[in-house]
C-alpha cells in the first residue's frame, strides 16, 4: 500500500511539473508570434507577466498564466515528498 501511495506522489509530481512547463510554453510561443523576442526560455515570471500584459491587446484568457506557478508548485512538493518516501521506505 505505502509503495503504490509513493509512486502516485511520484509521478503526480513529475505530471503537475509537465503540465506547468506546457502551459509556460504555451505561453511563450503566444507571445512570440506576437514578435516578442526571448533568449531561448525566459524565466516563468518574466513570461507570465508579459503575458497578463499583453493578454488584453489580443483577447487571450489570464487563466492559463494563473496556473503555471501553482502547478509547478505542486508537481514540485508531490515529487519532492514522493522521494522523501521513497528514501525512508528502503
Amino acid at each position: 500500500m505505502s509503495e503504490t501511495v509513493t509512486q502516485f506522489y511520484l509521478y503526480a509530481g513529475i505530471l503537475l511539473v509537465g503540465c506547468s512547463a506546457a502551459i509556460h510554453y504555451f505561453l511563450y510561443l503566444r507571445l512570440r508570434d506576437t514578435g516578442k523576442k526571448y533568449v531561448a526560455f525566459n524565466l516563468v515570471s518574466v513570461v507570465v507577466s508579459d503575458y497578463l500584459r499583453e493578454r488584453q491587446k489580443h483577447g487571450w484568457s489570464p487563466w492559463p498564466a494563473y496556473f503555471v506557478v501553482p502547478t509547478a508548485i505542486v508537481g514540485f512538493a508531490l515529487f519532492f515528498v514522493g522521494v522523501l518516501r521513497l528514501s525512508h521506505s528502503s
